[in-house]
């Protein structure tokens, strides 16, 4: 018996180099690909991807990869195979990440399948007039669209975990916003409005009249605005945690005096401080494995090396501070005028925003749903991701309900004839 498994594993790997050894061929060189050296693990098979503009070729590990990618030898049969993707595996945890996100999930896109079929998912950089916003695009381009947003730091990559199983349901679309991720680091407000203006632009572009909107920290904020300020165009939004006009301010007169150039020097971030501060992000952070926190500390390290990317953090997190909350043009006056319908989620053990901010948002705006989970911190789509699927695909399901209802009444109303 141990004779015949020995075997099955020898071929399954010779298969594995095989698949790997493969990849030239099926190359798909573009303008935008992440040149560099993939370095892949399958179970014992280790072979090192060189990606050029001219191509790529399989080299023996040479040790200074700029990514690493590691799996299991079936599952990377059966991602080449087109079963799954890899960034479906990711979620699953059957995937693990060294070096930069970004360019991990650009190495997929770059190669058709074995069977010849496209990859699950593509990595979109979309113009939108001197400034590129770069976006992960999964599911059925016919579906009902879904714009993730992410928070203030982050990347499309703190949602990677819901993104393949939203996809079998929605056209998934997860944005960088200017100044963050692969996204261009413009020169510019980096306010609440100015990162609305520029995923309405986005949808432009796209062809989406209106989508479906979630956002998580900053990213429920940038939610908020699009559906105060176009309400025509946001379906429902889920705001995870989101980031609001603080009313207690003791350091107001410090922050307005404080420069966000002063970002651009800043440019050294102790790996052990990182760490720190990314796991106090959670209520149990030993629910997310170590390798995550290496690969989350290595994708953001790699933005942080830009002074812009700098510049853009510390001006996003000096206007969330002066974000004005009162008076008739403040937000929660604002807030309270929403008829969007509205879903939102805080975590009791949320270390950045408190979760009394349930209680003024339900008085805020009735007609919301708010739930405080007693076991959450501030990204809840990673600590507690099943509960939020489920959660945003109840409430997204519900909104659809609701809509399919309205335009079955309208069809039926007293005056209009049924289609012949």
């Amino acid at each position: 018996m141990g004779l015949m498994a020995d075997r099955v594993c020898s071929m399954r790997e010779e298969l594995v180099l095989e698949a790997i050894q493969s990849l030239p061929l099926r190359f798909n060189p573009r303008s935008d690909i992440a040149t560099g050296r993939f370095h892949l693990e399958a179970g014992s098979v280790a072979q090192d991807v060189v990606v050029a503009k001219g191509g790529c070729r399989v080299e023996a590990p040479d040790g200074s990869p700029d990514v690493t990618i590691s799996t299991d030898a079936t599952t990377w049969l059966q991602i080449d195979a087109g079963r799954i993707t890899g960034l479906g595996a990711f979620a699953q945890r059957r995937l693990e990440i060294r070096g930069s996100i970004e360019k991990s999930l650009q190495f997929e896109t770059m190669f058709d399948r074995s069977n010849g079929a496209e990859p699950g998912y593509s990595l979109e950089r979309v113009s939108l007039g001197g400034v590129h916003m770069s976006a992960l695009m999964m599911g059925d381009p016919a579906g009902e669209p879904l714009v993730l947003i992410h928070g203030l730091g982050a990347s499309k990559a703190s949602w990677l975990p819901v993104v393949p199983q939203l996809a079998r349901r929605y056209r998934v679309i997860v944005p960088d916003l200017p100044g963050f991720g692969a996204s261009s680091k413009p020169r510019g407000r980096y306010d609440a409005a100015f990162f609305a203006d520029h995923v309405f632009r986005l949808m432009d572009m796209l062809g989406l009249p209106s989508a479906l909107v979630a956002g998580n920290s900053l990213g429920g904020r940038v939610s908020m605005e699009m559906a105060m300020a176009q309400p025509e165009r946001v379906n429902g939004i889920v705001c995870l945690c989101p980031a609001a006009a603080f009313s207690k301010r003791p350091f107001l007169k410090l922050v307005r005096l404080a420069r966000p150039e002063l970002g651009i020097v800043a440019s050294r971030m102790p790996r052990d401080q990182l760490r720190g501060a990314i796991r106090g992000l959670f209520a149990s952070p030993d629910r997310l494995a170590d390798n995550w926190y290496d690969a989350a500390i290595d994708d953001f390290l790699d933005v942080w090396k830009s002074p812009r990317a700098r510049m853009a953090f510390f001006t996003a997190a000096r206007n969330v501070y002066l974000d004005e909350p009162e008076g008739d043009e403040g937000f929660w006056m604002r807030l309270s005028m929403m008829k969007t319908p509205a879903l939102y989620v805080y975590g009791a053990r949320d270390q950045l925003i408190s979760s009394r901010f349930a209680q003024r948002v339900q008085g805020c705006i009735p007609h919301a749903a708010v739930e405080v989970w007693d076991d959450c911190g501030h990204v809840p789509q990673l600590e507690c991701t099943d509960r939020t699927l489920e959660t945003m695909t109840k409430f997204f399901g519900s909104i659809e309900h609701a809509q399919a209802v309205q335009r079955q009444g309208a069809s039926s109303a007293p005056g209009t004839r049924a289609p012949s």
